[in-house]
């Protein structure tokens, strides 16, 4: 029952139609480490509400400048489940890697035009810190690292 709901949620999302075996596993554990990075900047934001609301809010946003861009761009390279050639493979991660830094310019843009007050270091931190904790989730979900 519970794998059936997990299943209708990655069809849902996209990331379940037409893709082989290891691509929904790639889906599933990249759905994974966002959904453990939002709870990542829910936690920093709660915790830093004890401090002030300013750097609750920043440190949210912070989080959301990068969850948002690295959910983007998982699903633009994920979702694509035909089978297509290495050079179509290639070509969509790299369309979809200047997409992602793209829309992370904007909504870095957009957050500094129109948040006020805003606490730079709160926001900076969390982005720096969602992006270690991007590639430690990785790596400790990808079992042919375990050595490491």
């Amino acid at each position: 029952m519970i794998q059936q709901d997990r299943q209708k949620l990655m069809n849902t999302a996209g990331l379940g139609l037409g893709q082989s075996k290891q691509n929904q596993q790639l889906s599933r554990s990249q759905l994974q480490v966002h959904l453990l990075q939002l709870a990542l900047t829910s936690a920093i934001s709660l915790l830093l509400m004890l401090k002030d609301f300013t750097s609750a809010y920043s440190a949210f946003i912070g989080g959301l400048l990068y969850i948002i861009p690295a959910a983007w761009f998982s699903l633009r390279v994920l979702a694509k489940g035909q089978l297509r050639s290495p050079k179509q493979i290639l070509a969509n991660v790299y369309t979809s890697e200047v997409g992602k830094v793209l829309l992370a310019i904007a909504l870095f843009s957009l957050t500094f035009a129109w948040v006020s007050p805003l606490n730079g270091f709160a926001l900076f931190t969390t982005y720096i810190l969602l992006q270690l904790s991007g590639w430690y989730l990785q790596l400790k979900m990808n079992n042919r690292f375990q050595k490491l």
